[in-house]
């Protein structure tokens, strides 16, 4: 609290230093101009003097950062683009601790898009603050953690609505092209399903003739049965493609581990490429297939459809 009423005081003082013979017509431009936000094209072309009044009478209300649009923050930002003056400068690196803290506040209470626009005005108060890698790593963190909140409450969402559960299935004959079981459709809301395809039967290999046959296992030529998957995960719909109304799908490729654990998820293919291949490997992730005593490494396809369109 000390802390916070000197840094204000000291604010304060440089609110009302320099240009003293126009301190009394900025008061009045600031107390005329009210306290609405501009947007930044006005900003740019306001002359000096009301641009300085309604600086100095926002670092007098305390609107050092919010709101945004009216806030000393911004007027100073501008006010140092067209002059140099070493008041606005200090002002500036007086009020930078101010928005440092509500930035980490904003992090810290999942306001992710105030976090994000205040960590951009400390960008540009400083490109080289110490503090701004260690934001945006938070912020990118705190980011994803929402995004797969998110996905696990549109799938805890559409799991009623289900048709039948997802099966894994265990062998089948082999076939000259890859197919994958058939996709249940989720009604309301844009859901992704999944598609796992059989793993091809060996051929046998075939004894030497000259020797006779002996007792021995051919692991390598038995049909291995894949682990039963206990845990399916729907990946997230993303909202880039479900606004434009677009499908697509993803074949993943992963190892299923002896404790039933996915790791090394990769995209072998995608259609169309670049817009699914995050969100179909985030759901991958927390696919858990039962235990065994053995490593197995296969494929899933990964299906995003949208329900009917209400409007059509």
């Amino acid at each position: 609290m000390r802390f916070a009423g000197m840094a204000g005081a000291g604010l304060l003082m440089l609110a009302l230093a320099g240009c003293e013979g126009a301190r009394a017509p900025a008061a009045q431009e600031a107390s005329a101009a009210g306290s609405e936000a501009l947007p930044a094209p006005v900003l740019e072309q306001m002359e000096t003097q009301p641009l300085r009044a309604r600086a100095e009478a926002a670092l007098r209300d305390q609107r050092l950062h919010t709101p945004a649009g009216d806030n000393a923050v911004e007027y100073y930002l501008a006010l140092r683009e067209r002059e140099s003056d070493p008041g606005v400068a200090a002002a500036l690196g007086e009020m930078q601790p101010y928005v440092l803290i509500a930035t980490e506040q904003a992090l810290a209470q999942q306001q992710l898009d105030e976090a994000r626009r205040l960590v951009g005005l400390l960008a540009r108060m400083d490109t080289h603050a110490p503090a701004l890698p260690r934001l945006r790593e938070s912020l990118r963190v705190a980011q994803e953690r929402a995004d797969r909140e998110e996905g696990a409450r549109i799938a805890d969402a559409a799991k009623p609505a289900l048709a039948t559960p997802l099966q894994v299935m265990p062998t089948a004959p082999p076939t000259p092209a890859r197919t994958s079981l058939p996709v249940a459709t989720v009604t309301p809301a844009p859901m992704a399903t999944i598609a796992t395809p059989p793993p091809a039967t060996p051929e046998p290999v075939k004894p030497k003739e000259a020797a006779p046959p002996a007792p021995v296992a051919r692991t390598e030529t038995a049909p291995t049965a894949l682990p039963r998957l206990l845990q399916d995960a729907a990946p997230r719909y993303p909202l880039a493609a479900r606004n434009r109304r677009i499908e697509g799908s993803v074949q993943v490729a992963f190892t299923i581990q002896p404790d039933g654990r996915v790791t090394d998820a990769r995209a072998v293919s995608a259609q169309p490429e670049g817009l699914f291949e995050q969100a179909a490997l985030a759901a991958a992730a927390r696919w858990q297939f039962e235990a065994t005593s053995r490593r197995v490494t296969t494929t899933r396809t990964v299906t995003f459809r949208l329900p009917p369109d209400p409007n059509t």
